[in-house]
């Protein structure tokens, strides 16, 4: 869910930080608010998020989704200013408005770099969710810690080999979706 959250509020926020795309005073200030967001590790946001919403999962949800909404901002803004922008300016020339330009000029290309940029954040969601979990803002490192705690070793292992083999599963996902 904070994957799918960060990317949702990533994905205007890369097009309004691109100077190729948008007058370079207001790009130049929501890269500001990136590199703000980015700046923060994630264990700080979820004990922020912890006072403020309290521990549990909801908890986990908002820090991996801001986390999300910086990495992935700065993903998809490199890589909207590495295109061609040779379609984008015919259709800025034909008078095209500009979210049909982005639309049909950018989107096509930008898509497979976004896909790969949204599984490695899922990816390290998961992993992040199980430290996450240990300072009580809820994900996969609550049972475990709780497992752990109690002493019930074939379940932590459970817990541990799940969390590998879902990893490995993101990971081969995303290799089948380079190809």
């Amino acid at each position: 869910v904070g994957t799918c959250a960060g990317t949702i509020i990533a994905v205007p926020l890369s097009f309004l930080s691109t100077p190729c795309l948008m007058p370079k005073l207001p790009a130049l200030l929501f890269r500001v608010v990136i590199m703000a967001i980015r700046s923060v590790p994630f264990l700080i946001y979820g004990l922020i998020f912890i006072r403020v919403a309290g521990p549990g999962p909801f908890t986990g949800v908002l820090t991996l989704g801001v986390c999300s909404v910086g990495l992935l901002s700065k993903r998809f803004t490199e890589a909207i200013e590495s295109l061609d922008f040779r379609a984008y300016h015919a259709l800025e020339s034909m008078g095209v408005p500009l979210l049909l330009r982005i639309r049909y000029a950018v989107l096509p290309q930008l898509l497979p770099a976004l896909a790969s940029a949204v599984l490695y954040r899922f990816d390290v969601n998961i992993r992040e969710a199980s430290v996450l979990g240990l300072v009580g803002a809820g994900g996969i490192g609550a049972p475990l810690i709780f497992a752990m705690n109690h002493y019930k070793w074939s379940e932590a292992g459970a817990i541990a080999l799940g969390l590998i083999l879902l990893v490995w599963c993101i990971d081969r996902l995303s290799a089948s979706l380079r190809r």
